[in-house]
């Protein structure tokens, strides 16, 4: 089946139209339906250092559409057009947390605590529940734009942080800023992991400021729940050496 559809493209697309369907809007039904994932950037941490940033767009049945795509370089340029602080509890082989939430408010029926501020499982060095920053970003891929989402694991969240002060201190909005996201490797006490350091390259071109509104209300559904993905990446163990 897979070598099938290699094959089709345009005739597909002339073979639909001639039975009256629409391919575009056929796909935004679905996609409306079924609330698709996007892809996502990932790091690969190696013992030997030589870690690795890369883009994860997910399965397909093309045989050309590769699955991964390496960054050069390990760097990403992007605007940034949602920002979330999310944390989320988990029980071994469940498929949803056990709590979770998004900017200090929890987003389960039962939470641990009514705040993620002041809760036993949000205290570093002692609780379980493991905190991320939830970026959604425009860049290039392969010459079109596309939204991607872009989890920043916890030892990467000071190099946001540190990002956004020297933004708003200039008087500047995130969205406004061609953003750029690089691996920094890190060595300590005897583990070896890479870190996600945030710098900026001038102010986005108008191409990709046009569509980010329109991102942002067409990936709402990305920015209202936690899922298992977001949790799931290897980019939050470090590695012993």
């Amino acid at each position: 089946m897979t070598n099938a559809l290699t094959t089709v493209g345009t005739d597909l697309m002339s073979l639909l139209a001639m039975a009256g369907i629409n391919a575009e809007t056929e796909l935004m039904q679905e996609a409306d339906t079924d609330r698709p994932d996007i892809p996502r950037v990932m790091i690969e941490h190696r013992k030997n250092g030589r870690h690795r940033l890369y883009l994860d767009l997910g399965e397909s049945y093309l045989d050309q559409d590769h699955q991964e795509l390496d960054l050069p370089g390990n760097r990403l340029e992007a605007i940034v057009i949602s920002e979330q602080f999310i944390r989320s509890l988990w029980a071994e082989g469940e498929a949803r947390p056990v709590c979770s939430g998004i900017n200090n408010q929890p987003n389960v029926e039962n939470p641990v605590n009514f705040s993620c501020i002041g809760c036993r499982e949000s205290v570093i060095g002692q609780g379980n529940c493991k905190p991320k920053v939830r970026l959604l970003i425009l860049t290039r891929i392969n010459g079109d734009i596309r939204a991607v989402g872009f989890n920043l694991p916890p030892t990467s969240i000071k190099h946001w942080i540190r990002h956004k002060n020297r933004t708003h201190r200039t008087n500047v909005p995130l969205v406004a800023l061609n953003t750029v996201f690089t691996l920094e490797g890190v060595e300590k006490n005897g583990y070896k992991w890479a870190e996600v350091t945030v710098s900026a390259d001038g102010i986005a071109d108008r191409e990709l400021l046009m569509l980010a509104k329109q991102a942002r209300e067409e990936l709402r559904f990305f920015t209202e729940q936690i899922g298992q993905r977001d949790f799931s990446d290897p980019g939050d163990k470090a590695l012993p050496f």
